[in-house]
């Protein structure tokens, strides 16, 4: 399997719409790759043997029929449909019969954005508070796994990271407080049931720091997530989630064939520092991350 060569890029997700059940004879091409399908169970066999009598010598035999023809004859094996799955939460898959390799795609979920400082309280204070981190963008595999038909396949779809809380602004003079780290996102996986081995795994990005309060000068903006990463029992494509950025936006994803749904796997924005005042405001919340998103299809 050569994956390698196809482009997968670290971007924020953008709007079009998914090619589903169509693009499926064209992510086969691109990849270069077949999936191996079991030939279905014939119920044809042959019939019941029994012993034969000479025509009379009056009668003539009568010629074959078409049906007694192809009695004998060798006949093509059904093969499995094409099909697509779709998990934004955790599920179980079950291959059709004759289905024994299946390709997946799958994102871990995004971690959250860091809350904002609170604004520190003059005159002593005047310092805003600093915006908070960026959540990490979760990580991305693809892959072709070899499956059981009929099988049990576990679904686990990573949970977006939580945000953090905005820090509380100064009073009578005082500084800002810090404002709260964003949850980590939860990754993503596919497990088989019969024995509890773990196929691949795409985790989740990290939260975000939380921005300083601001005091005598503004507070220090809050740590940007890292993004997760993918792997597969069989290699394939495993790229990077984007780490959160020094605005404090959240890190971005890979993109592969199948579209993403809107703000799917991303890392959360962090929230803007509170402003500085008599009384310092309270920062900004940040927002959550993106939850994950498994693609199964054969």
């Amino acid at each position: 399997m050569n994956l390698n060569h196809l482009k997968a890029t670290t971007e924020r997700p953008r709007v079009r719409s998914r090619v589903l059940l169509a693009s499926l004879a064209a992510a086969a091409a691109l990849t270069g790759q077949l999936v191996a399908f079991a030939p279905v169970a014939s119920a044809d066999g042959p019939g019941p043997t029994g012993q034969n009598t000479a025509p009379s010598a009056p009668d003539k035999q009568d010629p074959p029929t078409s049906k007694e023809k192809d009695q004998g004859k060798d006949k093509k094996p059904a093969k499995a449909l094409h099909g697509l799955r779709q998990f934004t939460s955790d599920n179980t898959f079950t291959p059709p019969a004759g289905v024994t390799s299946v390709f997946v795609q799958a994102w871990g979920a995004g971690g959250g954005g860091g809350g904002g400082g609170g604004g520190g309280s003059t005159p002593r204070n005047a310092g805003v508070g600093g915006t908070g981190g960026g959540g990490g963008g979760g990580g991305f595999t693809w892959c072709v796994v070899q499956v059981k038909p009929l099988a049990d396949y576990g679904v686990d779809v990573g949970e977006a990271g939580t945000s953090g809380a905005g820090g509380a602004g100064g009073t009578m003079g005082g500084p800002g407080s810090t404002g709260t780290d964003g949850g980590d996102g939860s990754a993503s996986t596919l497990t088989r049931s019969a024995d509890n081995t773990v196929l691949l795994n795409s985790t989740g990005g990290g939260g975000g720091g939380g921005g300083g309060g601001g005091t005598t000068v503004a507070g220090a903006a809050g740590t940007p997530g890292t993004g997760g990463n993918g792997s597969c029992s069989t290699g394939g494509v495993n790229r990077l989630g984007g780490s959160g950025n020094a605005d404090g936006t959240g890190g971005g994803t890979a993109d592969g064939i199948v579209e993403l749904p809107p703000g799917a796997a991303v890392g959360g924005d962090g929230g803007p520092g509170g402003a500085a005042g008599t009384v310092g405001v309270t920062g900004t919340p940040g927002q959550p991350g993106g939850g994950g998103y498994v693609v199964i299809y054969w």
